[in-house]
């Protein structure tokens, strides 16, 4: 077990978990000595971890994964067929084509032992259908409203952020209503220093930086969680880690788009909150956070040196920074009272081996990090409920993920017969 704590526990221990909550984590005979009439759940032959977090996803374009090759950012609108395809699912006929992509989407991120998602949903309807399908599949996690008004929700609706969504768009007026709605208790979200292009754009309108220009309006702080963050500098890296405003790092989007290495290391260096997020289908190819995981330690040591980034602190990013990005206080540790949120990886792999673990030298941690995928992940626990077991996918709602497929592999064509 890696506990992913403070003190970062590695060892041979055993969880107890009721009511959607960890109850103890200790020497399984003491465990086993408390909860005795408990059911067990054997784990052996393989490593248990908190639940991965992804922190940025825009799932409905995961119908169009492969669709954008070899184009930077801003050279996506002029891109067939994805400008065409955006067309279709912004329309009305478009809502089922999405619902086919999120569902596979989320469970995609579940199978690989992803327990809770930042959705950020870039066509229209696409966050309310992600609401209704992280529900039927057991996915924790939030969604984002875009609405330049920023008009209060009606009560009970589901987790969510205010989408800023980027430099272009931005005006005096809906930074205005911006820091009105997070003064009101609401949470936002924006792709901020993305890009070169993105951050002059922030300078020729507003006569200053991205970041200083959120600070300028009051949008700094814990519920405004920055994706990319890419172009900032020292003095905003300590900006951010003062007002605790957290960011959510795509390293293999950022590199795919050519955006740049963010300085990640630096940020927190000064006390920052990082996440990690795979982002699009259309810039990364994959939802898989143990191949992020790896993909952010490799830039991290490019840019800063091969002592940065270790790989507990990574795993503890992709988990607790990912959870306390997203505004969630009790999930991403293996402790009593935090959430029971756990994953099972297989360890017997000939890519992760050896596996040593001793009180001088464990390599364990870095073979999660750097070894493993998330097709080596065997179970999934989410909120104290199995969604995925022995590789199966456990949906809230019976469905089969081979359906799921068969309902995806549709709507690309019906997409695709029509932008092509």
């Amino acid at each position: 077990m890696i506990t992913c704590d403070e003190a970062f526990r590695i060892g041979a221990l055993t969880v107890a978990v009721a009511q959607g909550r960890i109850l103890a984590v200790d020497a399984p005979a003491a465990v086993r000595a408390r909860f005795r009439d408990a059911p067990i759940h054997d784990c052996r032959g393989r490593i248990l971890l908190p639940g991965l977090v992804n922190a940025h996803l825009h799932p409905e374009l995961h119908i169009l994964k492969g669709a954008v090759e070899d184009r930077s950012l801003h050279a996506w609108d002029e891109a067939d067929p994805f400008d065409g395809a955006l067309v279709v699912l912004h329309s009305p006929e478009g809502r089922e084509l999405q619902r086919a992509a999120i569902r596979v989407a989320l469970a995609d991120c579940l199978l690989g032992g992803t327990t809770m998602v930042g959705v950020y949903g870039i066509t229209s309807g696409a966050n309310e259908i992600a609401a209704e399908e992280m529900a039927r599949l057991g996915v924790r996690g939030e969604v984002t409203v875009r609405d330049v008004a920023f008009a209060p929700l009606p009560p009970g609706s589901p987790a969510h952020r205010y989408r800023v969504h980027a430099e272009e768009a931005l005006s005096d007026a809906e930074l205005r209503r911006a820091a009105a709605a997070l003064a009101r208790g609401e949470s936002l979200v924006m792709h901020a220093a993305e890009t070169a292009h993105r951050l002059k754009l922030a300078r020729e309108l507003f006569g200053t930086t991205t970041v200083r220009l959120l600070d300028r309006y009051g949008l700094l702080g814990p519920r405004t969680l920055l994706s990319h963050a890419v172009h900032i500098d020292a003095e905003e890296c300590e900006l951010l880690a003062r007002t605790g405003t957290p960011v959510a790092s795509s390293p293999t989007a950022e590199l795919k788009l050519a955006d740049g290495v963010a300085p990640m290391a630096a940020l927190v260096g000064a006390g920052g909150v990082v996440a990690l997020g795979t982002d699009a289908a259309v810039c990364n190819n994959s939802s898989d956070m143990f191949l992020e995981m790896r993909q952010f330690g490799l830039v991290q040591k490019l840019r800063y040196g091969a002592a940065a980034m270790p790989a507990e602190q990574i795993l503890r990013i992709a988990t607790r920074g990912g959870a306390s990005a997203l505004g969630v206080a009790s999930s991403g540790v293996l402790a009593p009272g935090w959430a029971a949120d756990l994953v099972l990886v297989q360890a017997d792999g000939v890519h992760l081996q050896p596996l040593i673990h001793r009180p001088q030298h464990s390599n364990v941690a870095a073979n999660l990090v750097y070894a493993a995928t998330g097709a080596d992940v065997t179970d999934v626990m989410v909120a104290g409920q199995w969604r995925v077991q022995d590789r199966r996918l456990l949906a809230a709602d019976g469905s089969a993920l081979a359906d799921l497929l068969t309902d995806l592999g549709l709507a690309a064509a019906r997409l695709y017969d029509r932008v092509l």
